[in-house]
């Protein structure tokens, strides 16, 4: 596995440095370009080989327009293949060619000497020392790139040291060799400098990478998570839920005796029929009313699209569950008039938030060992941005060590069987991920009260 690991990074290395290679080398195109010209037109003042360097020039000049069209392609790709890579070392060489060519035939014909070799040196110099920006990643460039420019003009001096004429230039060759061997050097300096940015740079993308895979797990986790705590407070009321259901039953079977027996009588009373057939229908209604709540509550649907919900609806269906648990425990909900707004939001989660809230408040109360009232209110407030749902309850505040720590994943008051923590975190992570917040109002000095705080939606 770490050795496929290296491999792949080496692989990546090698892809960045090419690319590189034609980033640099883009600008160089017009460099080369422009020398070409500028050869062809200027000459050197050479006669004998000024067709010869001219020929050189059309070769170099149609060699860099060429070689940038190809970067302009692997450019706008983003990728180069194996095949365009070795067609870009192919066109850098022949670069170096046309460059050697042309500065090597002025130099023999100039003898090494005159205002038109000053020209000459500059632009050798000029070249060879720009190389190392572009070519500096792969020594396979940047070596035949200087030793085709700067080997032919040793080998001028040389030739005209041993010929007849007995120039000597020696010292040329001691500042040439001087330059290549620096050159050489920076170039191993400067390509280690660059290797390093490069890995360190894939490293920051490898742990980028990391980052999201693992945030992607979190994500997944923690929907299954507020899925199973959601499934975990139903079980919780499961008493109350099938009381809810129980009680129209009770009423439907109640009114079929009746109309049985209507139907054997004499004389059919029709008010009485419908009298008892609208009881059957209303009781119809309510569990039906009550299973689509149920199922619309346990649906693991964490991440469909939000949509507009008016809050009295959200209300109905969360209370629906509520109600007979509440009234088991000798609570009483005091529900405020819910105002005639839509939020937009996931309606499922935002029940999820209302039940844990009324959950842990009906707890709170059931330990109550004084005999006083035992309630729960709901009441709301607005302003120009967002909607609060304060849910309060008359039993004993929440000491201030406690309240600081209760938004923590795990932590409870509870007895092990009975909570696991989680209910107060993941609705505080529901309310943000809504754009709004879940929090203790630390301003109410006489009840504990949460806060539920969402955006408003407006038309």
């Amino acid at each position: 596995m770490y050795a496929f690991e290296m491999l792949h990074r080496d692989l990546l290395l090698n892809n960045l440095l090419r690319l590189e290679v034609v980033k640099k080398g883009q600008p160089a195109t017009y460099a080369f370009l422009g020398f070409a010209l500028f050869s062809f037109f200027y000459g050197y003042g050479c006669q004998e080989y000024l067709f010869y360097i001219k020929i050189a020039s059309v070769f170099l000049c149609v060699v860099s327009i060429l070689r940038f069209f190809l970067y302009r392609n692997i450019l706008h790709k983003g990728s180069l293949t194996q095949k365009e890579w070795v067609s870009a070392v192919i066109l850098i060489t022949l670069n170096a060619v046309g460059l050697g060519i042309v500065l090597g035939l002025a130099s023999f014909e100039l003898k090494l000497s005159g205002p038109h070799f000053i020209v000459v040196t500059t632009l050798l110099a000029g070249l060879i020392g720009a190389s190392i920006v572009s070519l500096s990643f792969f020594a396979i460039l940047f070596i035949p790139f200087q030793s085709v420019l700067l080997l032919p003009q040793v080998g001028i001096i040389l030739y005209y040291y041993f010929s007849p004429e007995h120039l000597n230039f020696l010292p040329l060759i001691v500042l040439y060799l001087m330059y290549y061997f620096y050159q050489l050097k920076q170039f191993s300096s400067y390509r280690k400098d660059l290797i390093q940015l490069f890995t360190y740079q894939i490293e920051l993308e490898r742990k980028n990478q990391e980052l999201i895979d693992n945030k992607n797990i979190i994500m997944d986790q923690t929907v299954k998570l507020i899925h199973t705590s959601r499934l975990a407070v139903l079980g919780e009321m499961s008493t109350g839920i099938a009381h809810e259901i129980n009680n129209p039953l009770t009423i439907i079977s109640a009114s079929v005796q009746v109309l049985s027996r209507l139907g054997t009588s004499d004389k059919l009373d029709v008010e009485q029929v419908i009298k008892y057939s609208q009881k059957i229908y209303r009781s119809v209604e309510r569990i039906s009313k009550i299973v689509k709540g149920l199922k619309h509550f346990a649906t693991q649907s964490d991440r469909i699209p939000k949509e507009s919900v008016y809050i009295q609806d959200i209300l109905d269906e969360t209370t629906q569950f509520c109600s007979e648990h509440l009234e088991n425990l000798g609570i009483t909900l005091k529900l405020e008039e819910v105002p005639p707004l839509q939020i937009r939001c996931r309606s499922i989660q935002i029940s999820q938030v209302l039940i844990n809230l009324l959950k842990n408040a009906s707890d709170a109360l059931a330990k109550e060992t004084e005999e006083r009232e035992k309630w729960i209110a709901i009441n709301f407030k607005q302003d120009h941005e967002f909607f609060y749902v304060h849910i309060s309850n008359g039993g004993e505040k929440i000491p201030q060590v406690i309240a600081e720590k209760i938004f923590h994943p795990f932590f409870t008051t509870k007895e092990k069987e009975k909570g696991t923590g989680l209910g107060l975190s993941i609705s505080h992570t529901i309310m943000k991920d809504h754009g709004g917040d879940l929090y203790y109002d630390l301003s109410n000095d006489f009840f504990t009260t949460f806060v539920i705080k969402h955006p408003v939606e407006f038309n």
